[in-house]
């Protein structure tokens, strides 16, 4: 079974997504992460053909981990450690919207597709990756409630935050993946849309956990 769960950025797709797939048995793949990596490897690459360039000439693999996410390699070595850091923030979303970039990852990401019972989550699961998927989860939330969830998360791993410049960050975000030409943000036609604004993340698991169960 495949299913594929998108949703804004700090809609919780990623953090209900690996629940999800962790109660159900399923391997689970966050792609932003994949994104995030094809990033790492054209830091510094302000142009576009460069960036395809060092992108091409780098290995991005898939490692599978038994109960936890999927890990990201970069020529063999995992990376995920340093996908978070602010360099990789300022430069993922102009990365992500490279047509030859996303096509290179897309087809990584339906090959993991092809590995048994999967969990995906990201912008354009539903919509581009698996179109057939069996079931379709959006997540979504006022940019007020993701806003502060990401401030909250900041403030946890002892980062310097402001509310409102994130909540600043995330609207600019917002605009950015919903505009672009390739795989722009929205839900599939035929997917479950929650709102997430007044639901705790057990509430949210258990209520996908139901859908996969019962899907239409």
């Amino acid at each position: 079974m495949k299913v594929a769960i998108d949703g804004p950025v700090s809609s919780g797709k990623s953090t209900a997504g690996s629940l999800l797939a962790r109660r159900l048995g399923f391997s689970f793949l966050d792609t932003g992460l994949m994104y995030r990596a094809a990033t790492l490897a054209a830091i510094g690459r302000t142009d576009e053909g460069a960036v395809v360039a060092a992108v091409g000439n780098t290995s991005i693999e898939l490692a599978p981990r038994l109960g936890r996410p999927t890990g990201i390699l970069l020529d063999g070595q995992d990376v995920g450690g340093r996908l978070r850091e602010p360099e990789v923030d300022r430069g993922v979303s102009f990365v992500s919207a490279i047509p030859a970039v996303r096509d290179r990852l897309v087809a990584e990401q339906r090959r993991f597709a092809e590995t048994g019972d999967v969990v995906l989550a990201g912008r354009d699961i539903g919509t581009v990756v698996l179109p057939d998927a069996e079931v379709k989860i959006y997540l979504t939330a006022s940019a007020e409630t993701r806003a502060r969830r990401r401030h909250e998360e900041r403030i946890a791993a002892s980062k310097e935050s402001s509310c409102d410049e994130v909540l600043s960050e995330l609207r600019e975000r917002d605009r950015f993946d919903s505009g672009r030409e390739t795989s722009p943000l929205q839900p599939a036609e035929d997917a479950y849309i929650l709102h997430t604004d007044n639901m705790s993340l057990e509430e949210v698991v258990d209520r996908m956990a139901k859908l996969v169960e019962s899907p239409r």
